[in-house]
Parts: C-alpha cells; structure tokens; sequence
C-alpha cells in the first residue's frame, strides 16, 4: 500500500471550509465576532482534533502553523460571502450545506488516510475517518445547543462519510496515487451528501414535532 501522506495543502483546505461552514452557522445564530470566529476554529478543526485524539498521535491542529490561521481565515471570509450569497434564506442553505459537506469529505479522507498511516485495520480506518469528517461539525452543534443532523432523521451525513472513507481505503489498497484517490473519496461523499438533501433522501421517518 502507497505509504504517502495525503499533502498538507488538503488540510489545509479542510480546515478553511470547515471555518467557513462554522462560522456561517455562528451568523445563522446571530453570533457576534467572537462567536463567530470561535465556531470557525471549532467547525474548522474539530474533526482534526477527534482524529488525533484516537489515534494518540500528535495533534496536527497544534502543531502545524498552517491550520489554526486557516480556520481563522475562513471565519474571516464569511462576511463577503453572506454578501455575495444575498439575503435569500436558499441561497444561504445551499451554501452552508455545500461547504459543510465538502469538509465533511476532505476530513473524512484525512482521517482515514492518518488511520491506514499508523497500521489500523480496514474497520478502524473507515470509522476513524467517519468521526474526523462528522466530529467538527458535531462539536458546532452541541456548542450551539442544536440538536446534531447526525442523530436526527434527515439528509444523509453519517452515511456520506461511510462510502467514501470506503473508497478511499479501496483505491489506497489498490495502489492509486494517494491525492487521486483522496479526489474521488471527496467526490463520492460530496455527491451522496448533496444529492440526498436536494432529493430529500432521509435516513429515517420525521416525526411531526422534527418537521
């Protein structure tokens, strides 16, 4: 199995569009900049935290002098891009869940690529890259007092981090470049994610009081 590392630049990446996800939820609840920033660094590293936390490795959050400022920066960014979104609750939907599930995919894959780094099995792979995707914004949740999408019937996200981890374990094995087989993880996760809630594809029956 190619023992590269998915390159830092991805991480990166992540950690901007996790901060950008936080941060904008930060807006939804009226935050102000304080909060807004703080959710940045929590949507935007979280997953990273999770991730290192199980494996009992150092935390890259902390180490690296690239990822803290990124989370900041997408906090930062979040203004022009309420301005350039518009004031359309829809608009603002779509974007939130698009950023969401593109940190959800690129988390997923860092953690699953950090687990096959240090020998764990396939299992334990998918499932540490399953909670690396989902744990920022978990954290956000609870932190906003909002009851986590993860536990509620409704779109999939749990189960988008699944096949893609998946994917990226199986092309890893077949010896694929480590960042081609990262892209299409990423591509997998983002369209079962996107695609169940533009369809209204729900992992379970809502009860009348969750509509």
């Amino acid at each position: 199995m190619n023992s590269l590392a998915i390159p830092l630049w991805l991480d990166v990446v992540a950690v901007g569009f996790g901060g950008l996800a936080g941060a904008l939820a930060a807006r939804r609840q009226g935050f102000d900049i304080v909060g807004v920033l703080f959710l940045a660094v929590i949507g935007g590293l979280g997953g990273a935290l999770l991730r290192d936390l199980l494996l009992q490795v150092p935390v890259r959050a902390l180490t690296s002098p690239w990822l803290l400022p990124s989370a900041f920066v997408g906090g930062v960014l979040v203004a022009p891009l309420l301005k350039v979104i518009g004031p359309l609750r829809f608009r603002r939907d779509v974007a939130f869940t698009l950023l969401d599930a593109m940190s959800l995919a690129m988390y997923s894959m860092l953690g699953t690529d950090r687990a096959i780094t240090v020998g764990l099995p396939p299992i334990s792979c998918i499932f540490v890259g399953t909670v690396a995707g989902v744990g920022g914004a978990l954290i956000r949740d609870v932190l906003i007092n909002t009851t986590p999408e993860h536990f509620k019937p409704g779109s999939f996200y749990v189960l988008a981090a699944v096949p893609g981890c998946v994917t990226y374990f199986v092309l890893r094995s077949l010896e694929l470049p480590v960042l081609v087989s990262a892209l299409i993880g990423i591509g997998v996760v983002i369209a079962v994610r996107m695609s169940s809630w533009s369809l209204d594809w729900q992992t379970g029956r809502r009860t009348r009081a969750a509509r």
